[in-house]
């Protein structure tokens, strides 16, 4: 958990194609109205059985400003005056410097890339500002969009494992993907290098 005094106050972050900043009460007609699909939240947590009452369970949770042990994240596409989505940092534990980090996005922005320019962005900040040491992030197997945007963003698979919903269901196959800050450091090398093969001897000395 971490203490008040020590959370870093959270900038705006901005990317090419989009800007995010912490979700406020304001957001949660939309964020209700995203989480409302089934689409979306089916994904959402390791459940995938639909209701109203836990859509609204998990806009409360995004929405929650006590937690010490999570950040929530809105997306917004330059232009557009609605909330596109959420990216969330949670299990924050400041002592051992690691999380699990988390999205969801409004169907309406599927395989625009959008999703993967979000995650980029948060992983930046928490590797380069909040200076953890490990990130975590998982995914239903069968949710092959889902582990993409990991991949992009140079997250590797750790392991799967089984996680019964209910003691009536059958078991989810889950994907856990990992970054360390040694993983990321390699990872942001590898697309300065691509952006430019000039540098290369720098980023190897």
């Amino acid at each position: 958990m971490l203490n008040e005094d020590k959370r870093t106050p959270m900038p705006m972050l901005k990317g090419s194609r989009l800007m995010m900043k912490p979700i406020e009460l304001q957001d949660a007609p939309r964020l209700l109205d995203i989480l409302a699909d089934p689409e979306v939240i089916k994904y959402v947590t390791q459940g995938s059985f639909f209701s109203f009452a836990r859509s609204r369970r998990i806009a409360s949770e995004l929405l929650a400003t006590g937690r010490m042990d999570s950040l929530h994240m809105g997306i917004w596409i330059y232009g557009e005056r609605e909330l596109a989505g959420v990216v969330s940092m949670q299990h924050w534990r400041q002592e051992k410097r690691d999380a699990m980090i988390g999205y969801m996005l409004a169907k309406e922005y599927w395989g625009r890339g959008i999703a993967s320019e979000a995650l980029g962005l948060m992983l930046h900040y928490a590797f380069t500002e909040l200076k953890l040491l490990h990130m975590e992030g998982r995914c239903h197997a069968v949710n092959t969009a889902s582990a993409r945007v990991m991949q992009k963003n140079g997250m590797q698979l750790s392991r799967t494992f089984q996680h019964r919903r209910m003691f009536f269901a059958a078991p989810v196959e889950m994907k856990v993907y990992v970054h360390t800050d040694r993983s990321y450091d390699e990872y942001r090398k590898g697309l300065q290098l691509q952006a430019n093969p000039a540098i290369a001897p720098s980023l190897q000395s």
